[in-house]
């Protein structure tokens, strides 16, 4: 085995090497405080201890331990690499579907921020609305942004809606989505615009994914297949770095759209 296989064999394949690594990020523990943090007994953790000393992972120092030089070096870029796992098992078949290079490349390499995600099926009831498992948070945000190149007709009713409920809401909607809106609901795209908390861009690029809401409480996710299909599916996550995530990537198709202020 080179060395290489061999060290991520050691980090990887053992559930108690890669923990106990991941606890002494935060700094030296005891042989008692390594049994504490795990909750695990002597004899295995010192098993676990000995193969990370001996490649050079940890150092003892007194009665603790801590990471070496490199370990500092490797065990903090584990936890991306961990969390990329965690999306992708808890939801491959859901993954597997998607065409994840329609994601800007620097959002790709840090799918891991999304964290516990739920994927959520349309019934044949509300087949072409939001599910309703987000309307509840959608209307308790303080802030709704979303990303479309896909109509859905209760758009204008909804997003009005929150905006007269005090809700800052920005949208970022490709061109002929905009332009349909106009054509059948001008009025109330008129009254959607002459509100303060209110934001509207047109985006002339390709917007690669069906559609996206993030707000101050959850992000929701629709994407398209590998075979260029739409299917309504949302994989929604409530996780902190998973609303950041979703933030920049609002932003990535802002930077490429105009803001439309009348019509």
């Amino acid at each position: 085995m080179s060395t290489e296989l061999q060290l991520i064999d050691t980090i990887f394949f053992s559930d108690k090497r890669k923990n106990l690594l991941l606890l002494l990020k935060d700094g030296p523990k005891t042989i008692e405080e390594i049994k504490k943090g795990l909750k695990v007994s002597s004899s295995p953790i010192m098993a676990q201890i000995r193969i990370l000393l001996k490649e050079g992972l940890l150092v003892q120092k007194g009665d603790s331990y801590c990471l070496s030089v490199k370990g500092k070096l490797i065990v903090p870029k584990m936890e991306p690499l961990l969390s990329t796992f965690r999306v992708f098992d808890e939801n491959h078949e859901y993954w597997a579907r998607q065409n994840l290079r329609t994601l800007p490349p620097h959002l790709l390499d840090r799918i891991g921020e999304l964290g516990s995600c739920k994927e959520l099926l349309p019934g044949k009831t509300h087949i072409f609305d939001y599910p309703p498992e987000i309307m509840d948070p959608l209307y308790k945000s303080r802030t709704v942004m979303e990303i479309s190149s896909i109509f859905r007709p209760g758009y204008p009713s909804l997003y009005l809606d929150l905006a007269k409920r005090g809700i800052e809401v920005s949208l970022v909607l490709e061109r002929q989505i905009c332009e349909k809106l106009v054509s059948d609901y001008r009025a109330d795209v008129e009254e959607f615009l002459n509100m303060e908390n209110t934001h509207l861009f047109v985006c002339d690029h390709k917007i690669e994914l069906a559609s996206s809401i993030v707000t101050d409480r959850f992000i929701s996710l629709s994407m398209i297949s590998k075979e260029g299909r739409y299917y309504n599916h949302e994989m929604v996550s409530f996780e902190k770095s998973a609303l950041v995530w979703g933030q920049e990537l609002f932003n990535y198709y802002k930077d490429l759209s105009k803001q439309i202020t009348q019509i």
